[in-house]
């Protein structure tokens, strides 16, 4: 049978009924029957023999049958919440627990949903192999279905809430207040933005002026995280019927597939709706005027019947905070701009003329190959694929020797010359010097096998820059253009620092698709 090694485990010690009986006979006739120190005694050479890491040991001192009676399995079972360890030792998996269905439906659970395994001496439960189901049985199934229930019993009270025309959210929506009750009152100080953003979308403003304007006005936006106003919040706060004074709840479902939740928009009819539930922040006819402004307003990112005219469309991103840049025409001026549309850049980031910059990205990829042209004679004497080599020699030899002290451990506790406290220490010292070594050995490994495969990439990577700067000069066609950058290019970052006034003075950072 495989059982696995190297691994982060904890220990759970607990006596049986038939153990207390035992060691009261062994007292009666003056013998000495240590149930918890033999059990200890017996895991840890499980654990020495397969290499484990001993992230704690946890003594359950009562013997009590449910969950609820006994206090380490309670702290064992918050610590597999944490997805810290990988495995638990046990002498046998009864010995976590004979209670009834819920404290079997409430293991199940924190094993299954933390991925981590049941060792004994003798077998290995995996929560994520096709016979788990059989470790609890029936009870496990019952457990579930009793999980469903009370989720079901969680969901209604939510609908009946939303009926009662309380709010349920995390935290009120922007521009209220929630007192005691859960109902929603205006919040003073924010429901004003509120009804300017309607009026602004009404009046004709984007939602970029909008968020450009609450900047200036100084007002924080909702996510305390931003620190400057986004046009996707602004959007979220012109649909949201709340500020008609209706709570709605139901908008969304989410289902589980494969171990994970995904979020479902729900059709309206599916929507549970009080209406006047609470003060309304705008009268229902701005709101209308608002949303329909807004739909107006609305248009993709590129028009088919316009042609492409930015050739770095897609390509240029601002190196500050990310953002694409924008391609600006002047009606004004023979060339167009780039610019970052961010308005925390405002201040931060300058923008260029599109020709500048277009001519330093070919420039950048022509110098590349010319870089790469001198250097391939010297290939050899410039490759950091034998440095790494020998470094993860030298790393294998260093964790060679970290296992021996870590082995060495387990001779002093069974001398006495360490506590388990003591050993538990040293071991977590020795454990994290290993990972650690261990990591950086994977790490080299890693580096090796992208610089071969980056030295392979490049041999060919460089003729097909060639082709694709050669046909960008002979075409006038924007969109084959752009196509051609995007061939070899995954981005390229652009950066014009306000000090810096020289119209060509920006630098260019490209990433290649190597």
């Amino acid at each position: 049978m495989y059982r696995p090694r190297n691994l982060d485990v904890f220990i759970y010690l607990r006596k049986s009924r038939k153990d207390i009986e035992e060691e009261k006979k062994a007292a009666e006739s003056g013998a000495s029957y240590d149930t918890l120190q033999r059990h200890r005694d017996n895991l840890l050479a499980v654990a020495r023999k397969e290499g484990h890491n001993i992230l704690g040991i946890f003594e359950e001192i009562v013997s009590g049958e449910s969950i609820a009676e006994r206090s380490e399995i309670q702290k064992l079972l918050r610590e597999l919440e944490t997805g810290v360890a990988d495995a638990v030792l046990v002498m046998d998996i009864d010995r976590l627990g004979r209670g009834d269905m819920l404290d079997q439906g409430i293991l199940d659970r924190a094993f299954r949903y933390s991925g981590t395994k049941i060792i004994t001496p003798t077998e290995v439960y995996d929560p994520e192999s096709e016979t788990w189901e059989l470790v609890f049985g029936v009870k496990s199934i019952v457990s579930r279905e009793e999980l469903k229930v009370i989720t079901k019993r969680l969901q209604g009270g939510r609908r009946d809430s939303a009926a009662k025309g309380r709010s349920i959210s995390k935290k009120p929506p922007y521009g209220y207040l929630r007192d005691e009750q859960l109902k929603l009152y205006p919040d003073p100080e924010t429901s004003w933005v509120v009804v300017k953003i309607f009026e602004m979308v009404r009046d004709g403003h984007g939602r970029q002026a909008i968020a450009a304007e609450l900047d200036r006005l100084g007002v924080k936006p909702p996510d305390e995280k931003r620190a400057f106003w986004s046009p996707s919040t602004i959007s979220a706060i012109i649909k949201n019927e709340v500020y008609l004074g209706h709570i709605i709840w139901g908008k969304v479902k989410y289902i589980k597939q494969n171990g994970r939740y995904k979020r479902k928009k729900m059709p309206r009819e599916r929507w549970y709706v009080k209406e006047n539930a609470h003060a309304p922040l705008v009268s229902k006819e701005l709101w209308e005027a608002a949303n329909k402004a807004y739909r107006s307003r609305w248009r993709p990112s590129t028009v088919e019947s316009k042609p492409l005219a930015n050739p770095l469309a897609g390509l240029l991103k601002c190196e500050v905070c990310g953002y694409t840049m924008w391609y600006q025409p002047r009606k004004d001026r023979p060339h167009p701009l780039v610019r970052c549309p961010n308005p925390k850049c405002k201040g931060v980031q300058k923008g260029a003329l599109l020709p500048l910059v277009e001519e330093k990205i070919l420039q950048s990829l022509a110098e590349f190959v010319d870089q790469f042209e001198v250097q391939e004679d010297r290939k050899e004497q410039r490759s950091v694929i034998p440095l790494k080599q020998k470094a993860i020699e030298k790393k294998e030899k260093e964790l060679r020797e970290l296992h021996k002290q870590k082995d060495a451990l387990h001779d002093l506790l069974e001398r006495g010359v360490y506590t388990i406290e003591t050993f538990l220490e040293r071991q977590q010292t020795i454990v994290s010097r290993i990972k650690k070594t261990q990591e950086e050995i994977d790490q080299l490994r890693e580096e090796i096998a992208k610089e071969q495969l980056k030295e392979k990439n490049i041999s060919e990577y460089v003729p097909t820059v060639k082709k694709v700067l050669d046909a960008y000069r002979l075409t006038d066609d924007v969109e084959k253009k752009n196509r051609l950058l995007k061939s070899v290019l995954e981005k390229a970052t652009y950066l014009r620092k306000p000090e810096w006034t020289k119209k060509d003075q920006f630098t260019i950072q490209l990433y290649p698709r190597i």
